[in-house]
């Protein structure tokens, strides 16, 4: 049993553990009342199950990164989502925090951290999330969330409805519009000079990715994480985006294709957090993603 799995199960990590990316997240009211909100909803999903809790705290247009589904976006898809996963509500799905960024405004904020998920029979597996909130008035609201390594690609259950939906790419326009060109740069450097290069050019200092084993923080080893295995041609494109007010944090949301020299492509999706340095420029601080449908 992992380290973090012992400490979730003996409650250390009961209550919030935040370790910022920057100052930015400093301890505020603002920054309790997300730690508050987010523990709510961890106890949600102990006490209604995992899929009330999460369609409960969503936003009208949130979305979830299921994995092996398409990027699902909207309350009412994704309550259809995950109605139809079997099982799901003999799970016991639990998450802990132990990093958090708020934008200047306090608009929109970001946790991530450690997850576990215990089925009815059979050993527990430790995963990791990430999500996106948006305060509307007093109240934080999921505006993106995905879970990694807690479910199985293979068990997704798609209705036709699910399985047919598609998003078209976005331009750099609107609120959101600084993180959606960087995303889109950042596309064009993995698709130009390979995926360890670009990742280090766009990490931000304190940055983190999630690999099979420990975390990878900061440019160069999210790059090292990155090199050696076969060549890989990587493309993607972002679908969904939002942003604080402030124009200093914002996500993108989009549909990622790896293609292994001499093997077949994994498709997948992800969901990338942004900062705007004091430079102006934007970089990303945290990314993640699971797989999806292949599509043409």
């Amino acid at each position: 049993m992992s380290t973090y799995l012992r400490m979730i199960r003996a409650g250390v990590f009961a209550g919030p553990l935040l370790l910022p990316f920057g100052a930015a997240a400093a301890q505020t009211p603002i920054a309790d009342s997300l730690a508050a909100a987010e523990r709510a909803v961890v106890e949600a999903s102990a006490r209604d199950g995992f899929a009330a809790a999460i369609t409960g705290a969503l936003t009208r247009d949130g979305a979830i990164l299921w994995p092996g589904a398409p990027v699902v976006a909207g309350q009412d898809l994704v309550r259809r989502l995950l109605s139809s996963q079997k099982g799901l509500d003999s799970l016991h799905i639990t998450w802990q925090p132990l990093g958090t960024e708020l934008a200047s405004d306090g608009t929109l904020g970001i946790t991530w951290g450690v997850a576990v998920v215990v089925p009815g029979s059979g050993a527990a597996r430790l995963g990791r999330y990430i999500a996106a909130w948006r305060r509307e008035g007093a109240a934080w609201r999921l505006a993106a969330f995905v879970p990694l390594g807690l479910i199985p690609s293979a068990a997704v259950v798609l209705t036709p409805e699910i399985a047919a939906l598609r998003y078209a790419g976005l331009a750099a326009e609107g609120p959101a519009a600084l993180f959606i060109s960087a995303d889109l740069a950042f596309a064009r450097l993995a698709g130009d000079s390979g995926a360890a290069l670009a990742f280090e050019h766009f990490a931000a200092p304190d940055a983190i990715t999630f690999g099979g084993g420990p975390l990878n923080r900061g440019p160069a080893a999210i790059g090292r994480a990155l090199s050696g295995g076969p060549p890989s041609q990587w493309t993607w494109h972002p679908v969904l985006a939002g942003a604080a007010a402030s124009g200093d944090l914002g996500f993108t949301i989009g549909e990622s294709v790896i293609r292994p020299e001499g093997s077949p492509a994994s498709y997948g999706k992800y969901l990338t957090i942004w900062r705007r340095l004091p430079t102006g420029e934007a970089r990303f601080v945290t990314d993640g993603g699971t797989a999806r449908p292949a599509t043409p």
